[in-house]
């Protein structure tokens, strides 16, 4: 937890805590949370205090607060900015040389990070946002919150449960999984591990033409929802996306579009969404950062498809940049990998619910009640 959100957290959760530090009994009886919803905190039998998983997310920061008072420390550190400093310090080298930032080369994750910082955020003063509500719709896809798992591959390389920890996770969070190509298990044994939760399946854009159709039928039988077709470097072949409609029946979306001539030509090509993204820096070399592109794309194809963001968000305050640039949720990969490599399942719930608590705790204390009122004239730009 950086030092700005301690100072915030103890500013709208100080008296609580005050009073669950010497009256647990009365603060269990519940509370104002976000959405309207209860905030009934348990305390264990050493006690420690364990706050509901979902909304109000700002809730894991009062139970982190209140149990700190008691000596209790997570495992994992709830500053995200430097998750990925204590990852490196357990993952092999093999594991590094793929799941570390600079595994695709740090041109472009400089670039993400680069464009990101251009932008402050403006907190806005006199507004009711006590009570907060971040549900949203993605194409099609009701959430709790606008962020979803992004596809990472190779996850077992953080831990050996990989991509069934994720998945776990993210169906016990509500959040949408996203299923990766390269993945170390296969689409069935990670459908079985997210159970009854949401998941889209990432497709690799078929080479010379040769589409596997039995991965979209073994995706399909697997409840996986949506299709993410991740683009190729070079210009892909239209007609191939033809042929894939012809095998899948349900929503679409394009990942790796970083223009707004290729985002016209979804828009063309009748997909539901794209997904703003320069793949983890693993495509593109120097390229300049993903964000800089996503306002003018939003702007030009926002009314017509969904547009998501993924290229480098680590932070709360990223996710909340790339809301109010035009995103409609954001993507969230190495974060959530790091969190697994530091404690398997459990360190994978505890990124995301890190991090949005502090994307709910931000959003209030940037004066809004939704992430849907937020647009630029939320931020301000460093010259």
């Amino acid at each position: 937890m950086s030092e700005l959100t301690r100072r915030q957290l103890i500013g709208s959760v100080g008296s609580a805590a005050a009073m669950t530090a010497l009256a647990p009994q009365a603060f269990a009886a519940g509370g104002s949370t976000s959405a309207g919803k209860s905030f009934a905190p348990v305390t264990s039998s050493s006690g420690a205090v364990s706050a509901p998983a979902g909304p109000p997310y700002s809730g894991y920061q009062v139970e982190i607060y209140l149990n700190g008072l008691r000596g209790v420390s997570p495992k994992i550190t709830t500053n995200l900015s430097r998750i990925e400093a204590q990852a490196a310090k357990v993952l092999s080298p093999q594991a590094q040389k793929y799941l570390l930032a600079d595994a695709g080369g740090r041109g472009t994750v400089r670039a993400n990070a680069r464009a990101f910082r251009k932008w402050r955020i403006i907190p806005l003063m006199f507004r009711d946002h006590a009570v907060r509500d971040l549900s949203t719709t993605v194409v099609g896809t009701q959430m709790p919150a606008p962020v979803l798992f992004a596809p990472v591959g190779r996850q077992k390389l953080a831990h050996p449960d990989g991509e069934l920890a994720s998945a776990r996770a993210a169906a016990g969070l509500e959040l949408t999984y996203i299923h990766s190509a390269k993945a170390s298990y296969s689409l069935e044994d990670v459908a079985a591990a997210n159970g009854a939760g949401s998941r889209w399946y990432e497709l690799n854009w078929p080479k010379k033409g040769r589409l596997d159709v039995s991965l979209l039928q073994r995706a399909r039988a697997a409840l996986y929802t949506h299709l993410v077709i991740t683009l190729p470097s070079s210009d892909p072949n239209w007609k191939q996306l033809r042929s894939i409609r012809e095998h899948w029946d349900g929503p679409i979306l394009l990942k790796g579009v970083r223009t707004v001539e290729d985002a016209s030509r979804a828009v063309k090509h009748g997909v539901q969404g794209i997904v703003v993204s320069s793949h983890g820096g693993r495509k593109g070399g120097e390229s300049s950062g993903s964000l800089e592109a996503l306002p003018a794309i939003a702007r030009r194809t926002g009314r017509r498809l969904s547009v998501l963001f993924d290229s480098g968000v680590r932070t709360a305050p990223h996710v909340f940049k790339a809301l109010a640039l035009g995103a409609d949720a954001v993507l969230v990969g190495r974060p959530y990998v790091f969190g697994l490599a530091l404690d398997g399942q459990a360190g994978v719930r505890h990124v995301m619910r890190t991090l949005l608590a502090e994307f709910d705790i931000s959003l209030g204390n940037a004066g809004y009640a939704t992430h849907l009122d937020l647009g630029t004239a939320s931020l301000s730009t460093i010259r």
